[in-house]
């Protein structure tokens, strides 16, 4: 069955967690509208934008399968609200990006994601109705103890902090070509001797 032009049932209720210990991992109705409605409103739009395949590693999650992975049964991915995905060849950050920018969504968290590496981590993504999706944006971390860390996201602080970054680095190679007896003038990197 198909959700939208590009996005199935089957690729939604993908789980090899499901298939290995033979857990159902079949929707309801209502959950096959939900389903729907985040293809139509989320997946297909990122998929028609980038023109690239979207995976989705995550989409609907049965009660038991929720159980099993130790994720709740109030999450939105029981309740075919939600999918976690990424476009390969395309950073994370950015696609967080484009889709806090451009869509309607109720959340979007960036999950795992680590700057200096921009395919690392994926996107959660979950759309309810018009009415009351939040726009509620998060990046997903692990602290020193292991735990994961909810925290609200700005995808200009991952810009000014790589910004920051790469400005350090240049400054630490000016610095390296100053004690070589090498200046930089208006920008460019000039011998003084």
């Amino acid at each position: 069955m198909q959700l939208s032009k590009n996005f199935s049932l089957k690729e939604l209720t993908a789980s090899q967690t499901a298939d290995r210990h033979g857990i159902s991992n079949n929707p309801s109705e209502d959950h096959m509208d939900n389903l729907k409605k985040l293809c139509d409103n989320v997946l297909q739009k990122v998929r028609e934008h980038y023109g690239k395949v979207v995976s989705v590693s995550s989409g609907y999650r049965s009660p038991e399968l929720c159980v099993k992975i130790g994720s709740s049964m109030r999450s939105q991915h029981a309740k075919g609200q939600a999918a976690d995905f990424e476009i390969f060849g395309i950073a994370n950050a950015d696609l967080a990006k484009y889709i806090i920018d451009n869509l309607d969504f109720d959340q979007l968290i960036l999950e795992f994601h680590k700057p200096e590496e921009p395919n690392s981590g994926w996107i959660h993504c979950s759309y309810k109705n018009k009415e009351e999706n939040r726009k509620q944006v998060l990046r997903a971390y692990r602290n020193d103890d292991g735990k994961t860390v909810y925290e609200p996201y700005d995808p200009s602080w991952a810009v000014e902090r790589l910004n920051d970054e790469k400005k350090l680095e240049q400054d630490k190679i000016i610095d390296q070509y100053m004690q070589k007896g090498i200046w930089r003038e208006d920008g460019y990197i000039i011998n003084r001797f």
